[in-house]
């Protein structure tokens, strides 16, 4: 029923808001969440903002959501009246998420990352998430579907924290990169330094693997993106990347698994990108690759330069 009602005030006609040529939004931290009252919104929609950017979860200490929903610990219910609010004056919701990393997450549930600790030759397990385990993705179905039941516009799939080059070794990836590849995993070899002449100090058959981790993990994110579409098909979507995507594919591939060329195949809304005063021609850059329309610059409002 939660599911149902927000999709069936989309076909109203009235309390959705207009959709602009251009989106202009504020990042909101989830404390900030209360202060957005009527006025509040009403003075950011005068000074030309029309979309807000929430941040939806909290991780250690005390981690939690802030919206209703039984997948995860409610820290406050939060969301569904700031998106009522906020429709009212005209102004687009998006709730920003990220999928690497959800402290409430029950360690017994196997669902963690591992990577490869370099020094102890060891795999080790991390605080983030194994995106390719299976029953994560069916968990974000449910947790991102009662999210998107607030009646939000769109989800921002936040980059932090970055899938590192040492992680990704889970057992699960190890089987399925055999598996597709015919090939078994040595992380000792991948991440073993071949000296100055290899790119970024990595063996050959490492930027195999690199492609394969990124290519996975993008399909299962936005994989779980499509499934909550079905229920949700007005949904926007937005993925961040880190700069390096567009001044050096190679070292975002090898440092963030991502691949700017490999997510333009994707339905996505936007593409967001960090930027300072002083990265014009980056901007510049990105918009080329990606298309203008679909390129969201995220910007420091303490940075006067200008773009």
């Amino acid at each position: 029923a939660r599911t149902k009602i927000p999709e069936l005030e989309r076909q109203l006609p009235v309390v959705r808001p207009p959709q602009e040529s251009r989106t202009i939004g504020l990042y909101v931290g989830p404390d900030a969440i209360a202060g957005l009252d009527d006025r509040e919104l009403g003075r950011l929609r005068k000074s030309g903002t029309n979309a807000l950017f929430v941040s939806v979860m909290k991780n250690k200490p005390g981690p939690g959501v802030y919206f209703k929903t039984d997948w995860a610990p409610v820290l406050q219910d939060r969301l569904s009246a700031l998106v009522g609010a906020a429709h009212r004056q005209g102004m687009q919701v998006w709730a920003s998420f990220s999928v690497r990393r959800m402290d409430w997450v029950d360690p017994k549930q196997e669902w963690v990352d591992w990577k490869f600790n370099t020094q102890t030759a060891r795999l080790e397990r991390v605080e983030t998430l194994d995106l390719l385990h299976p029953a994560l993705r069916d968990y974000l179905v449910g947790l991102l579907t009662d999210l998107s039941g607030t009646g939000v516009d769109g989800i921002f799939l936040a980059a932090d924290p970055p899938t590192e080059t040492s992680e990704g070794f889970s057992t699960t990836a190890l089987r399925k990169f055999e598996k597709d590849m015919g090939q078994p995993v040595d992380p000792s070899r991948l991440l073993a330094v071949q000296g100055r002449e290899r790119p970024l100090g990595y063996a050959p058959e490492f930027w195999r693997w690199l492609g394969w981790k990124q290519r996975e993990q993008s399909r299962s994110v936005l994989g779980v993106m499509e499934a909550v579409r079905v229920a949700f098909p007005g949904l926007m979507v937005a993925v961040e990347v880190h700069p390096e995507a567009v001044t050096n594919p190679q070292a975002a591939l090898a440092m963030y698994a991502e691949d700017l060329l490999d997510l333009r195949r994707y339905r996505l809304d936007y593409i967001a990108l960090p930027v300072t005063a002083a990265q014009g021609a980056l901007a510049a850059k990105a918009a080329e690759i990606v298309r203008g329309e679909r390129l969201l610059l995220l910007v420091d409002p303490a940075d006067k330069g200008g773009l």
